[in-house]
Formats: structure tokens, C-alpha cells, sequence
């Protein structure tokens, strides 16, 4: 997701609420994009209680999420196949779950190439 200020953010608490439900929904669809997502037990939750830890059915994880909120420092949605950067080194780490391990794969950060960065640009992965 590109701004996830929605999950932490302090404003007045009915629009805070709008805007959270929004983003959850958000990250229902984001989670549910990626089949690799999915167990026969549901999707990683990454509410406070549960950490990424547990798997929940989708209306289970919306429940944690609207009550108990996000865990802290969650803003690139690693264990549900977003892609992030880490420091300032040229890589680039794409992170999908499954049930029993992460996989990782490395993929080198060209921006030089015009196509791959449009292709990355389409693909929300820049």
C-alpha cells in the first residue's frame, strides 16, 4: 500500500473510524488479491493480539482489526506479499506466507530500465 497513515493516525474520531474502516476494507482486498495468502485456516492477522501468528477466516481478521487495530510499526504489509525495500541498498525483497515459512526471493533494483519501472509502476511494486 502507498499511504498507510490511516492506520495510526490521530484526527477527531469520526473521521478517523471512516477512515479506518475504509483502510481495512482496503487491506481485506490488497490480502485477498494474492492467493498465496490463504490457508484452510484463512490469512495471517496482524492485529496487536495476534501478531501475524494466528490465521483467521477474513471476517475473523476484520473483527481483530476493527477492535484491537493494526500491530504497531505494520505500514508495508510484508507477510501478505507486499513488496518493500530495506535501507538504502539496492535490493529489494518480495515476501509471500505460506502456512509453514516465508518465501523470499531477491531481485535486483535496475530503475536505469524504463520498462521495468513501468512494469513495476503497474504492478504497485515500486
Amino acid at each position: 500500500m502507498d499511504d498507510c497513515s490511516w492506520m495510526y493516525r490521530d484526527s477527531p474520531q469520526e473521521l478517523r473510524m471512516m477512515d479506518y474502516c475504509n483502510g481495512v476494507q482496503g487491506f481485506i482486498n490488497f490480502t485477498t488479491s494474492i492467493s498465496i495468502n490463504f490457508t484452510e485456516d484463512g490469512i495471517r492477522c496482524p492485529c496487536r493480539k495476534c501478531l501475524n501468528k494466528k490465521h483467521l477466516h477474513l471476517d475473523g481478521v476484520m473483527m481483530h482489526l476493527l477492535h484491537k487495530e493494526f500491530m504497531e510499526n505494520y505500514m508495508c504489509w510484508y507477510a501478505h506479499g507486499e513488496l518493500f525495500v530495506r535501507d538504502n541498498s539496492m535490493e529489494e525483497k518480495v515476501v509471500g506466507s505460506t502456512s509453514s515459512s516465508s518465501n523470499v526471493h531477491r531481485v535486483a533494483n535496475d530503475n536505469s530500465n524504463p520498462y521495468r519501472t513501468m512494469v513495476m509502476d503497474a504492478m504497485r511494486m515500486n
